[in-house]
């Protein structure tokens, strides 16, 4: 059976992306930069953050699907509200979006929305119409409570072929993943920090319990991304659809979620503190994932 682990590529890109955003963001909560810029495009694309996944033979570096799910849950764990990770799954699929030097987005039927475009008024960006060229139609109001994904509406929808929908879902999948991590690490060190009664509240039974089934439910997560980033299925039994693997992994990662905000306590319905704006991406990219991969 091939190894869930990730490849050299998918390590090393990681580990970059994740010292970019620490320098670029320098300790800064999420509720300081979803609303203000400290992070731009540019510093992604200097740095060819946004070709990493270009395949081998169009003059990439050979990146699997695997390697930018690591790459897709780093970026999820810091929840920036740039599109790099649509920007990377589209210049993997299409050659238009490749010679696209700004960022490239997709129009995806969200279930009682109609077509949305995640990050639909960023600077520079195109909208793929499929494989071979992108969309010219005019683009609608923008999401009046603009966090992370800052989608609009559009008229139409990209045509994906399967393979490229199969791999938007599951790095969407992988970046929801990333926040729910992000979220369990956020707690426990609140848990270990916040006294009451004079203790560390992570000292109390009903909290130990909490961030342990938290820990369960992440890896959970993590497993079923990773499982359908790798087309790693038992050899006899019936293959797991990537629907069900990612829409199981963000249904998960927004339990963690809900469950940090738990830890927190009021300080958890807080907009400093941010934990919402974690379950709100999560709970947003479950509607791009169900629009993608209907049943």
């Amino acid at each position: 059976m091939t190894q869930l682990t990730t490849g050299k590529i998918g390590a090393l890109a990681a580990e970059g992306i994740r010292d970019l955003l620490t320098r670029s963001l320098g300790g800064e909560p999420i509720a300081r930069y979803t609303e203000e810029r400290l992070l731009d495009w540019e510093a992604l694309r200097e740095g060819g953050w946004d070709e990493i996944g270009v395949p081998e033979e169009a003059g990439g570096a050979g990146a699997t699907l695997r390697d930018l799910a690591e790459v897709a849950m780093t970026w999820g764990e810091f929840c920036v509200p740039l599109p790099l990770v649509v920007t990377l799954a589209a210049k993997r699929w299409s050659g238009p979006a490749r010679e696209h030097p700004g960022p490239v987005t997709v129009s995806v039927p969200v279930p009682g929305a109609g077509p949305m475009v995640p990050y639909g008024n960023e600077a520079g960006i195109r909208v793929l119409s499929g494989r071979d060229g992108f969309l010219d139609a005019a683009r609608g109001a923008e999401d009046p409570f603009p966090l992370t994904l800052r989608p609009v509406a559009l008229e139409v929808t990209t045509n994906f072929d399967s393979v490229a929908a199969r791999e938007f879902a599951v790095l969407w999948a992988a970046e929801g993943v990333g926040a729910a991590k992000r979220c369990l690490r956020d707690a426990v060190e609140y848990a270990k920090e916040r006294r009451q009664f004079g203790v560390p509240i992570g000292s109390f039974q009903a909290i130990k319990h909490r961030c342990a089934h938290m820990l369960e439910l992440a890896e959970r997560a993590e497993t079923a991304v990773l499982w359908a980033a790798s087309d790693d299925f038992r050899e006899g039994a019936e293959p797991v659809s990537t629907r069900r693997l990612a829409l199981h992994a963000l249904a998960t990662a927004r339990a963690v979620a809900e469950s940090a905000i738990q830890v927190h306590g009021g300080m958890g319905f807080t907009w400093e503190m941010g934990v919402h704006v974690y379950l709100r991406h999560v709970v947003a990219l479950r509607e791009l994932v169900q629009g993608l991969l209907p049943e």
